[in-house]
């Protein structure tokens, strides 16, 4: 870590005495006093990291970002071995932040990958810049020099063009920019989100969101000409079309990581409707669903769309209140690198039709509350998450949506899913807690044994404690990241019992857990 601390208008001291006859001689008229009260605060060098163990070189520090306007205008180039290749004509990024408490920064840095960075200005000052792009140590930093080191609030613009890539994750998957055959899909988990705009690329720096996106009105694929959308995050506040093109804006105003963002521009069939929960809340829906799918393929879609207010009806007796304003599903047609669905923020992503037909869609609605509304601190407390969106759902199936609730069938699930793997099996080696390799973030100790490791708690604490700790981890935390330490902190709070035994066993070793015995 660069740092330095240097503190102006601190020379040498000068002795009482010293100073007494200093002032007597007329050699100082008064006391030397800086004219300006900043000049006692501290410049630093923003680091280039939170101290992430899983990506050390990504995320940065010294300042907390508080909102992002991002504008891309995204140019299609033309259809290129069957996908659609594009172009960001122009691009700008505003970021709003505040310095840390106490400290001025002389330098700052953001995560951006690729692209051609054409200016950055600091407080409407053009300011310095440099780039660093080291693949082998997944660092991408765009560094900034501002004329005058920023203290408190700030702004930030960068302007950019070029054209986006996707990110290569550490187990050969595909995230960031990714051209489809009618456009482009923009997934951010678990780093990719710099490969459009620059960013503080952490979970644990949530910001608010403006996407303002600049399209074609028209696209013409392989298969035709027809209208543009555009999906993404929060609420749809305004689309104006000038002709040939249009611009979406969406507006998140919810605190979102980044890795939550999703842009996908396409030839899409815009679905729009009311939500009307329980409580009589309404939900805006704005669904997504690409236009080549089979007329069969979309009435399933809008079956399960149907069934959107009695799920999240349901989730709401355990986890509470829905945290999002909106809600839908973006389905789209990609290619193999990017076929996986995400819990991207209020609208989840679905490569498939199987995937929001089936408990894929369960999952990702449970992520809703756990990984959108709190987040992970690191990216080893990813097993909070994606544990609880793969015990939701078999919850949800036996005793929410059950003519007869189950809960024991949902122990005879778990418990056979933890028998069919044997102790000497190596998918226990790797403790959810203590993980620190990307390539194997999503893996068995991310969701299997998260999952497994929700249903012992509950027989381990009880029902009325387990749903409290589910229900009160929204209720403190909601909007913001956090991590195991806070989660095991609040689990023995609830339940008071010490569950240091049971944490090391399920969290932390490298061998098969003990189950609880009733």
């Amino acid at each position: 870590m660069d740092t330095m601390v240097h503190r102006r208008g601190r020379g040498r001291r000068l002795s009482a005495h010293m100073l007494t006859l200093a002032l007597a001689s007329g050699a100082i008229t008064a006391l030397a006093v800086p004219a300006d009260a900043d000049a006692l605060t501290p410049l630093v060098v923003g680091p280039q990291t939170t101290g992430d163990a899983m990506f050390p070189n990504v995320g940065n520090g010294g300042y907390d970002a508080r909102h992002y306007d991002v504008a891309i205008s995204w140019d299609a180039d033309g259809v290129v071995d069957g996908v659609m290749a594009g172009s960001f004509a122009s691009a700008t990024t505003r970021m709003k932040a505040v310095a840390t408490k106490r400290t001025a920064l002389k330098r700052f840095s953001l995560d951006f990958e690729g692209l051609e960075v054409d200016s950055v200005r600091v407080n409407g000052k053009p300011a310095d810049y440099r780039r660093v792009q080291s693949p082998e140590e997944i660092k991408y930093k765009l560094i900034v020099t501002p004329r005058k080191p920023v203290k408190g609030a700030f702004t930030t613009v960068v302007k950019y063009h070029g054209v986006p890539t996707a990110h290569v994750d550490a187990d050969g998957s595909l995230e960031g920019w990714n051209a489809t055959a009618d456009g482009a899909t923009f997934l951010g988990q678990p780093i990719g989100a710099m490969t459009a705009y620059p960013h503080n690329n952490t979970p644990r720096d949530k910001a608010t969101y403006t996407f303002r996106v600049d399209v074609p009105s028209e696209l013409t694929t392989a298969d035709g000409t027809g209208p543009s959308a555009v999906a993404g995050n929060g609420e749809l506040i305004a689309q104006r079309n000038r002709g040939d093109r249009t611009t979406w804006v969406w507006k998140q105003r919810e605190q979102m990581a980044s890795e939550l963002a999703i842009i996908s521009i396409g030839r899409y069939d815009v679905l729009e409707s009311d939500v009307v929960l329980a409580d009589g809340r309404v939900l805006p829906e704005w669904s997504f669903v690409d236009v080549a799918y089979s007329e069969e393929d979309k009435a399933a879609i809008d079956a399960r769309r149907a069934e959107l207010g009695a799920i999240i009806d349901r989730f709401e007796t355990i986890y509470g209140r829905y945290p999002g304003n909106s809600v839908g599903v973006v389905v789209d047609i990609v290619p193999d690198g990017i076929s996986y669905a995400l819990e991207t923020q209020d609208r989840s992503f679905f490569p498939r039709v199987r995937s929001v037909t089936g408990n894929t869609l369960l999952h990702e609605i449970v992520h809703q509350w756990y990984g959108d509304a709190v987040s992970p601190k690191v990216w080893t407390d990813i097993f909070i998450n994606e544990g609880m969106a793969s015990w939701g759902p078999i919850w949800h199936n036996l005793v929410l949506a059950a003519e007869t609730p189950d809960a024991d069938a949902v122990t005879e699930y778990f418990r056979a899913a933890y028998d069919e793997v044997p102790a000497e099996d190596p998918a226990w080696s790797i403790a959810p807690g203590a993980q620190t390799d990307p390539a194997m973030i999503y893996d068995f100790q991310t969701y299997d044994r998260g999952a497994m490791f929700y249903e012992a708690l509950r027989l381990t604490v009880g029902d009325e404690a387990f749903f409290g700790i589910v229900k009160r981890w929204q209720r403190l935390y909601s909007g913001e990241s956090q991590g195991r330490a806070a989660f095991k902190r609040l689990a023995e709070k609830v339940s008071g019992q010490d569950l240091d035994v049971f944490w090391q066993d399920w969290i932390l070793d490298t061998d098969k857990p003990e189950w609880p015995t009733p």
